[in-house]
């Protein structure tokens, strides 16, 4: 009997399922760290001639915050509001309503939330435009582009594309700063809100509410805010980035929509990942990291 036919009896097909999925989860956290690798470099030594990075970080940066922002803006605007009304029905914080709100969406919520909403929205942009970078000519300046749709099925030049390594660098460097940015703004929507619903259902005052918060804020958790909320986008950008430039609709990567789904899910899970880790490391390390209303303990 033949060695491949001896894997495929019913004892051993689990483990060659297994083995095979650790050999392809391997691979493509490797193509994922040699992308990482390639997209640093190039932003130092790029290949061939490219467009200028801070004008084209900038156009990729806005298209980001121009949907980002009502997206998260809209979630925000659920997640404050409930914080406020669990300390009301809850009858427990109706004191601590500021720092239930406030404390709650910097420390975890607005980076979080952030981080998952950027996971759909950046593999739906990232994703199709670099499957589609041998038609199209990505990054370049739109106004000095005589014209900006070519014919449907005539395939393009490819050195009117920068190379893939440059590509996802953009996009890489974009996602980071609108994830900083957008956690800030999350951050501030929810508050808000909860400050609102807070006045309307508590009574609570806005100085009662303001005071509480900023009483009850730590360092780690602004520390926090800024390196998860970038973090996450990182991974956001990173997968949407990888799944489209692996190739086109029917090269390896698969078509376009399972594509988009991948770097989704994978983004989330690496998102959801990564904010238990840094409470495990960060308020759950040892009694003086514990999570709680009380005053941080004395240095």
């Amino acid at each position: 009997m033949h060695s491949s036919s001896f894997l495929e009896l019913p004892l051993f097909s689990p483990l060659a399922i297994l083995g095979r999925g650790a050999l392809g989860g391997a691979a493509y956290l490797g193509s994922l760290g040699s992308l990482v690798i390639s997209a640093v470099r190039s932003v130092f030594q790029p290949v061939g001639a490219v467009p200028p990075f801070v004008p084209t970080l900038a156009r990729q940066t806005s298209s980001i915050l121009a949907m980002g922002i009502p997206l998260v803006g809209l979630v925000h605007v659920g997640i404050g509001s409930f914080l406020s009304m669990q300390a009301y029905f809850g009858g427990t914080f109706v004191d601590g309503t500021g720092a239930v709100v406030g404390v709650g969406l910097i420390r975890n919520v607005a980076p979080l939330m952030t981080g998952l909403t950027l996971a759909g929205l950046l593999s739906a942009l990232f994703t199709p435009e670099l499957r589609e970078r041998f038609t199209k000519a990505l990054d370049a300046d739109p106004r000095a582009i005589a014209d900006r749709d070519p014919v449907p099925g005539q395939r393009e030049s490819a050195s009117l594309s920068p190379e893939p390594a440059r590509l996802a660098a953009v996009r890489l460097s974009a996602g980071v700063i609108a994830g900083l940015v957008l956690s800030v703004w999350g951050v501030l929507v929810g508050t808000v809100v909860g400050w609102q619903v807070a006045q309307t259902l508590l009574g609570v005052s806005t100085d009662a509410f303001y005071s509480m918060f900023m009483e009850m804020i730590w360092l780690r958790d602004v520390a926090g805010l800024v390196i998860k909320g970038g973090a996450f986008a990182l991974f956001a950008a990173l997968f949407a980035c990888h799944e489209g430039l692996r190739g086109t609709a029917d090269a390896p990567g698969g078509p376009v929509p399972w594509a988009v789904f991948r770097a989704t899910c994978f983004a989330a899970v690496a998102t959801l990942a990564l904010n238990s880790i840094w409470f495990l490391l960060f308020y759950h390390a040892g009694p003086a990291f514990g999570p709680t209303l009380m005053a941080p303990p004395g240095l």
